[in-house]
């Protein structure tokens, strides 16, 4: 990722995304997406990038973390350059246009919704074109890691003393999602599944990590054993792939 600067290798769960997301020669709508790596790779394969984002931690706002507001910036130069869209806007007061894209995604964004994600799936599937996808994904609450964490007595959200000091807004997971769940939102919206499936492939934190938890990842990515050994219900993330009938 020399265009970046910022990031020496692109991670599994952004080759996911960009396998995905990219139709060369189509338009792509980002819903929450920021300055993600495979925006880029999907745009050097020809895909026309539309982001649609709010962003507050780009202008100190809620959200930001020490390093990462300047990040974004210089993501949102280079992105201005090579000219990938960027709308920062809400989507659930802005809309998207009707009938526009080949393919809408929001990857690991619908989780952050203090409210039903109904109004944002809608207006995407609603700005797709006959014949094109709408691709989700999020951490799967059933996950292994949340599973332990129930049986050692500890809570599957958001650590309380954060949340109870700077949860005013809160901007972190207000509800995640399992394997089960995706496969029921096709129907809900109108849309034929092409696609609904797990992967452990790990969100890229920014939380500081001991070296043991630097290992497994390390360990994860080259080898992927969570998908070789652990059954769908129980990896990190779910995703969706579904197609608007023509």
């Amino acid at each position: 990722m020399r265009l970046l600067g910022d990031q020496p290798s692109i991670s599994a769960r952004m080759q996911l995304a960009a396998a995905l997301a990219t139709v060369p020669g189509g338009k792509l709508c980002d819903v929450g997406g920021s300055t993600s790596a495979y925006l880029l790779v999907a745009h050097v394969l020809g895909t026309h990038v539309t982001i649609v984002d709010t962003m507050p931690y780009v202008d100190g706002g809620p959200g930001a973390v020490p390093g990462f507001e300047a990040e974004v910036r210089r993501r949102l130069t280079l992105f201005e350059k090579l000219g990938l869209a960027v709308r920062r806007t809400d989507v659930f007061e802005t809309g998207l246009p009707a009938d526009h894209f080949d393919v809408a995604v929001a990857f690991e964004t619908i989780e952050h919704f203090a409210h039903s994600p109904k109004p944002v799936l809608e207006a995407m599937v609603k700005s797709l074109h006959p014949g094109g996808r709408l691709c989700l994904s999020t951490p799967n609450i059933a996950r292994i890691e949340m599973r332990l964490r129930l049986l050692a007595g500890r809570t599957v959200h958001e650590r309380l003393v954060p949340f109870f000091h700077d949860g005013n807004p809160f901007l972190g997971h207000h509800r995640e999602y399992t394997l089960n769940e995706f496969e029921a939102l096709p129907d809900l919206l109108g849309l034929k599944a092409v696609a609904v499936f797990a992967a452990n492939v790990t969100y890229e934190s920014r939380k500081r990590k001991t070296a043991a938890q630097h290992f497994l990842i390390n360990l994860e990515e080259r080898y992927g054993l969570g998908d070789l050994l652990l059954p769908p219900t129980w990896r990190k993330h779910v995703w969706l792939e579904a197609m608007k009938q023509r």
